[in-house]
């Protein structure tokens, strides 16, 4: 019987309660504020809002990584390499650009030079009459051999004033003068070079592209005249009448062939203030353009010319032997 006494003690209570809560709200609270009856509804919790706050982004799912794959050693890949084709010296370079100027194709002679035996002359200067074109003056050729090396030059004046000067520079050798430098100035115009690269076996230019082979007993224009001087003094026969001599000359202008002399037999020459019996050589043009070549040996004076005259496009240079003297 006792939970039945508790349980009429507790309605007792809430009875009590809810009539003093009518109470209170009846006399407290005007009528048209008085309350209705309330539904009570349970809400989820809200999310807290920060105020000032980033918004927050989610990372990216990462996709998911997929196990690498292990080739065998000998299937992995090998970047391809391409090869370019090895350039050769003095090669072809019509169709390979290069840097400067391109270089022309090496040239030989055109035909078979024979290499003679040669003696040289000994150390010397000559005095000539000098004539070139509408001009007249003075010409000096020195010849300076020094044991296995020579130097030779040919100055031109007129009325005092230098106007031409040639020189050429290097050895001597089993096939006589052996240039390695000849170098072309003209008054008002740039110095112009040839240059005989031994090593190598080619002649080429400060200014022309083209090149020329290096062969035996190569002359320049000016070394010319003292190697036919030392063909004739190591055997007269060579020049005389009817006999020829050949040789490849180079100028500094980018031009070379060979010159071919045929001996004319002897001549009388008024040089020096009498009259010298010189042999007499003449070089034919071999195409356009080119140079006509006579030149007059002396044999009292080593072969050396007493006379020569060059002619070529029309404008020919002369000289005519005036005194020697041995070197000062």
């Amino acid at each position: 019987m006792w939970w039945a006494v508790a349980t009429g003690v507790t309605v007792l209570h809430a009875g009590l309660f809810a009539g003093a809560a009518g109470a209170a709200a009846s006399s407290s609270a005007p009528e048209a504020f008085r309350p209705g009856p309330m539904t009570v509804r349970t809400l989820a919790p809200a999310e807290p809002v920060l105020l000032d706050a980033p918004p927050v982004t989610a990372p990216p799912r990462a996709a998911p990584a997929r196990p690498a794959r292990v080739l065998p050693k000998a299937q992995h890949p090998v970047p391809e390499v391409k090869a370019e084709p090895l350039q050769l010296a003095l090669a072809d370079t019509s169709s390979t650009p290069a840097a400067g100027p391109a270089r022309a194709a090496l040239a030989a002679p055109a035909a078979d030079v024979p290499v003679y035996r040669t003696r040289m002359p000994p150390p010397i200067t000559l005095e000539y009459d000098m004539r070139k074109g509408s001009w007249s003056g003075s010409g000096e050729l020195v010849w300076r051999p020094t044991g296995a090396r020579y130097q030779a030059k040919l100055e031109g004046r007129v009325a005092g004033f230098k106007v031409m000067t040639w020189a050429s520079e290097g050895g001597l050798d089993t096939a006589g003068v052996a240039p390695v430098r000849f170098t072309d100035q003209r008054r008002g115009k740039s110095m112009m070079a040839a240059n005989f690269q031994r090593q190598s076996g080619r002649i080429t230019f400060s200014g022309p592209s083209s090149e020329f082979a290096l062969v035996p007993g190569s002359q320049d224009r000016l070394s010319w005249m003292v190697q036919i001087a030392a063909i004739a003094a190591a055997d007269p026969q060579k020049v005389a009448s009817a006999q020829r001599v050949s040789f490849f000359v180079a100028g500094a202008r980018g031009d070379a062939d060979v010159w071919s002399f045929q001996s004319q037999g002897t001549e009388d020459v008024m040089a020096g203030g009498g009259t010298v019996q010189a042999v007499r050589l003449l070089r034919e043009p071999r195409k356009p353009n080119d140079t006509r070549v006579e030149v007059w040996l002396d044999p009292k004076q080593h072969y050396l010319p007493v006379r020569a005259r060059l002619t070529s496009d029309g404008d020919t240079l002369e000289l005519l032997l005036r005194e020697t003297h041995p070197p000062s």
